[in-house]
């Protein structure tokens, strides 16, 4: 899968030009295209009674996010991506999604403040984004170390569902710009209840070696990978990856299993990204 439109969607706080210039190297594996979207809330200029929208309000946000596209625009350019700025009223969420669309980009990238275990609390843009996006977001934590590269380090979590396999896809596009790919499947309660300290292993080594099925075709495309198959929590043991193997971004697949479930407790790949002390690729 080549990610040929990118959605970037910004409130301009967590997600600002250093953010932006992260996605750059993205066109040496086919970007073509980013929408820079900023969103003005509606409640913001809100209807106020007897005197209808506060038309004044808009006007002067829409300008100043136009205002600074131009500026973001220019530097887009002079990589040889083009750009297309866009500054809508609405339900953020909501505009996002249809934005994207109505462009037919490939992928969204959203911004949540790195570290901070509130940032996708229910309700939220970005969690209401997840829960009905049917294309490729990408949840970018703040950019603030020298040298670092997005796509340089990808732990990608596998599960062997149609989504693991829609992730493998969109990492297999991403080749021309990845240094290493770490393959993880978590085998948890539900891969070892009942099961005896070698039946567990035995277990192990077939998921090792479907894994390697996955390392072989990376391998064919120039990429490093490595496979690895933890017991434990699928949260934590992909948290500890992402430590071990220095990641820079997280690759999961949404499966959506039990939506009733999800809607009130979480998926562990929203639960990822919500915790993940690097940036995070959902692919439903």
């Amino acid at each position: 899968m080549k990610v040929k439109r990118l959605l970037f969607a910004t409130e301009f706080a967590s997600m600002a030009l250093p953010e932006l210039k992260a996605f750059f190297p993205l066109r040496e594996a086919g970007l073509e295209e980013v929408i820079l979207l900023h969103v003005v809330e509606i409640e913001k200029v809100g209807f106020v009674p007897y005197g209808g929208f506060l038309k004044d309000a808009e006007e002067k946000m829409v300008a100043e996010a136009l205002s600074r596209f131009r500026d973001w625009g220019g530097v887009v350019e002079k990589e040889g991506i083009k750009v297309k700025p866009l500054v809508k009223v609405g339900v953020p969420w909501r505009s996002i999604l249809l934005t994207a669309e109505e462009e037919g980009a490939h992928m969204v990238a959203l911004g949540t403040e790195k570290g901070d275990p509130e940032a996708l609390a229910v309700g939220s843009t970005v969690l209401n984004v997840l829960r009905h996006a049917e294309l490729p977001v990408i949840i970018v934590k703040k950019v603030d170390e020298s040298g670092w590269r997005l796509f340089s380090r990808v732990l990608l979590a596998v599960d062997f569902s149609l989504p693991s396999e829609k992730a493998l896809g969109l990492v297999m596009g991403l080749a021309p710009i990845l240094d290493r790919v770490d393959l993880v499947y978590v085998m948890d309660g539900g891969d070892i209840k009942d099961l005896g300290a070698q039946e567990i292993e035995q277990k192990a080594e077939n998921y090792r070696k479907n894994l390697q099925v996955y390392v072989q075709e990376l391998a064919q495309l120039g990429v490093e990978a490595h496979a690895h198959v933890f017991v434990g929590n699928v949260v934590q043991e992909i948290l500890r990856g992402i430590q071990d193997f220095e990641s820079a971004l997280v690759v999961v697949g949404t499966t959506g299993k039990d939506r009733f479930k999800e809607f009130w407790l979480g998926s562990a790949s929203h639960r990822v990204a919500e915790i993940s002390p690097v940036s995070v690729l959902l692919v439903p």
